[in-house]
């Protein structure tokens, strides 16, 4: 009963607040006005406090809200605009500077386009959604390939408040994963509403468009595949591909790939470069088409090298347990160490074993995860923050990348094992 009454009392607390707040001073509601064409657009920013049940405290907020007027009267949007967002207006409003007469990008989750016909504004939907966040990219922006891909947000705060964002730079805006907007036309061309899989490989994953077709039909998603209703006996070895879909058509289907092959180590290494590199597009009957590019000889493996929160490493993977000797034996002669400088050896089945050098006021760690397949040569995982340790770390990982792409020490590389795989012989394991 106390709790009741006291949550009861915080609500009614809150409330008072907001309300003091809101009917206050100007100061807790700013508004600017766009012009763009025939358009105002209207942008409201309220700020008011909330209490904020984790820390007992009331906190700031600001909601900006977008309002299109004609002629001095607001637009109605559909209904879907409202439906499950929690904040029910605009979220945000794009101009289309490409497209032949003023027109415009507005919506939440869901999109809509704005424009003139006959005098009168009119609403048209590019895609209505209510379970995820809407988005935008053009698919060729960037010398005729996608461009970066944009989650549409509400805004929070009043900065730029008013300037009206502008979606530039290319013809065809891929629109929430599902449409295509051809701006210059305002066609629009939904596709895969339903969100299915394509030969099991899910897209995409994660968002946004890798590369589109010369024709402009063929949009290039990253795929991964299904697992969950796949047979240990059915999984692939390579759990990525690419997934090509014809949005005229509403049909596509999936590039497999070896991930050992191709040397990919991570979905974050799919990028465009990468994409060339190793694909192709085949002219056919039929339109373009997408396939592995022929290459004369596999590439050779080589290292990463990565700086996270001050703390430097370089990562071989998928190595056997025989690179360890041959990369301490180039530790080595790259630095003058000796058995003196290593002050730890030590083995745990979580961590693996781990050597510790020491170099004057510095500690390094190499590090080596057989059963993951991993090498690592880093900072020492407990040592003070020093610049001078990314400087060393990345000498190393420079000079040992230069003999890899000599072809040296490749027969000491393994092969990708799928993560679901691993999952599930470990699994069997614990059995």
């Amino acid at each position: 009963m106390k709790i009741t009454l006291i949550v009861f009392a915080i609500a009614l607390m809150t409330v008072f607040f907001i309300s003091s707040c809101s009917s206050g001073s100007g100061m807790n509601r700013i508004e600017k006005d766009i012009a763009y064409g025939p358009f105002t657009i209207r942008a409201t920013a309220t700020r008011s406090k909330q209490f904020n049940m984790n820390y007992g405290t009331m906190a700031s907020q600001t909601n900006v809200a977008y309002t299109i007027l004609h002629n001095g009267k607001p637009i109605a949007f559909p209904e879907a605009l409202q439906s499950n967002t929690g904040l029910p207006y605009l979220w945000r409003v794009y101009s289309l500077p490409d497209a032949t007469d003023p027109t415009l990008i507005a919506g939440s989750q869901s999109l809509y386009l704005v424009y003139l016909k006959g005098g009168a504004p009119v609403v048209e939907s590019i895609l209505e959604q209510h379970h995820d966040f809407a988005s935008v990219q053009f698919l060729d922006s960037q010398n005729g390939q996608p461009g970066p891909y944009l989650e549409v947000y509400a805004k929070s705060n009043t900065d730029d408040l008013d300037q009206l964002d502008a979606l530039v730079g290319g013809r065809y805006l891929l629109v929430s994963k599902h449409a295509v907007l051809d701006v210059q036309t305002r066609s629009i061309q939904r596709f895969n509403v339903n969100n299915s899989d394509v030969e099991n490989y899910s897209f995409p994953s994660p968002d946004g468009a890798l590369a589109f077709s010369p024709d402009r039909k063929n949009i290039v998603f990253r795929g991964a595949f299904q697992s969950w209703n796949t047979a240990d006996e059915d999984l692939p070895d390579s759990e990525r591909a690419l997934v090509v879909y014809n949005f005229e058509q509403d049909s596509g289907y999936a590039v497999e790939f070896d991930e050992t092959a191709l040397r990919l180590l991570s979905v974050d290494e799919m990028d465009f470069p990468w994409f060339e590199k190793f694909f192709e597009w085949e002219k056919s009957a039929q339109g373009d088409r997408l396939r592995l590019r022929k290459l004369e000889k596999t590439p050779y493996w080589k290292g990463r090298f990565k700086v996270d929160y001050a703390y430097p490493y370089y990562t071989l993977y998928p190595v056997r347990a025989t690179m360890l000797p041959v990369f301490l034996a180039f530790v080595e002669q790259q630095t003058g160490w000796t058995k003196a400088d290593l002050i730890e050896d030590k083995f745990h089945e979580y961590t693996g074993r781990i050597l510790t050098f020491a170099s004057g006021a510095l500690k390094f760690d190499v590090t080596m995860k057989e059963d993951e397949q991993i090498l690592q040569f880093s900072k020492h995982i407990y040592a003070a923050d020093n610049p001078e340790y990314t400087t060393f770390v990345k000498k190393i990982a420079d000079a040992f990348d230069a003999d890899l792409a000599l072809g040296k020490h490749q027969e000491h590389f393994g092969e990708i094992t799928s993560d679901t795989k691993k999952i599930r012989d470990a699994g069997k394991k614990k059995e």
